[in-house]
């Protein structure tokens, strides 16, 4: 069984096309309570972490083989402020929340969605950040 963790779930479309690809979801976080409500109906067997991921308790979080993260992309898209890192609504920093489950719970893959812009916005220095860390 190879189990997955999933970040910015929203009401699941990631974690569905890993399930249907024979993956377990074993535990999802999403701050929307809309979302999470309808997560719910759709994945009542998951452990749901309602709250912002910059609240999340790392330590809580089961092992994973899998970490998928939607993460906000107004920051980096074309049709936003392009404030990357530096969004003054603080979503950009988000990845770094990111970064540090990667850390602390080790997956052995992670799977990033966001928008195209992403690796070319500022020049690539966006992309190379995400990259190296």
């Amino acid at each position: 069984m190879i189990r997955v963790g999933s970040l910015f779930s929203g009401i699941g479309g990631i974690d569905l096309g890993f399930e249907q690809a024979g993956f377990t979801v074993s535990w999802a976080n999403e701050f929307d309570k809309a979302a999470c409500i309808t997560y719910k109906y759709n994945f009542p067997e998951v452990t749901l972490f309602e709250c912002d991921i910059r609240q999340l308790d790392v330590t809580k979080l089961e092992r994973i083989d899998v970490l998928t993260a939607g993460f906000p992309c107004q920051p980096f898209s074309q049709a936003g402020k392009q404030q990357g890192f530096n969004d003054e609504e603080g979503r950009g920093e988000l990845f770094y929340y990111i970064a540090n489950i990667i850390k602390v719970r080790r997956p052995r893959f992670i799977f990033l969605e966001n928008v195209s812009n992403l690796e070319t916005h500022d020049n690539g220095n966006t992309w190379k950040t995400i990259y190296n860390i």
